[in-house]
């Protein structure tokens, strides 16, 4: 059984139709036009806003601080 593969940048499953075009280990909505990818703030920002879909009543503040945390848990910011 193969193991599933996960963005190293946001953490979505790099199979399926939300993956976007997937490049190596990032998804297509981590990557600009010319497949890089996009900068950690710009990251922070798209998980803040898909947190507040589950959290409506959470500040932006509120999702930006998670987002913050969740992504320490990604390859691509775990240093930063």
């Amino acid at each position: 059984m193969e193991q599933m593969k996960f963005c190293h940048s946001c953490g979505i499953p790099l199979a399926g139709p939300q993956a976007g075009k997937v490049q190596g280990d990032f998804c297509g909505n981590c990557l600009d036009e010319t497949g890089k990818c996009h900068p950690r703030e710009v990251i922070r920002a798209g998980v803040a806003n898909w947190l507040m879909m589950f959290t409506p009543d959470a500040s932006m503040e509120m999702c930006m601080q998670r987002a913050d945390h969740y992504l320490k848990a990604m390859p691509a910011w775990a240093d930063q």
